[in-house]
């Protein structure tokens, strides 16, 4: 919250939100359209990486709590080296990880213009 705050704080002072103002603009358009939207990046980012910790963060978890799961088995896994099920669980979480960051660069692309894709590059 307190990350959407300040981030919000520095789009209502721009350029764009004042001409919005001036106008003549709903208050709340001004707020909902132009600011929030622009205002939601930073906290977007952080979602992603906190959402990536707790994929990888799981094993530590699981193993601190000796809750049954994915980190469990992994674990388990790891110590019987059984090899096989230690790359399927590294595949499993890299793909979520992966998920995870291309929902996020997705989300990226609607909230801010300026972010496009352009496939005549590289």
């Amino acid at each position: 919250m307190r990350l959407t705050r300040s981030a919000m704080l520095n789009v209502l002072d721009t350029e764009y939100v004042k001409f919005a103002r001036i106008k003549g603009t709903p208050e709340w358009k001004v707020i909902w359209k132009h600011a929030l939207k622009n205002a939601a990046i930073p906290p977007l980012t952080l979602f992603g990486i906190i959402a990536g910790i707790m994929v990888t963060g799981v094993v530590t978890l699981e193993t601190v709590f000796a809750w049954p799961g994915i980190g469990q088995l992994a674990l388990t896994a790891a110590l019987a080296r059984d090899y096989a099920v230690v790359q399927g669980l590294v595949l499993l979480m890299s793909a979520m990880f992966i998920a995870i960051n291309l929902v996020v660069d997705v989300l990226y692309a609607y909230l801010d213009p300026r972010v496009r894709y352009d496939g005549r590059r590289g």
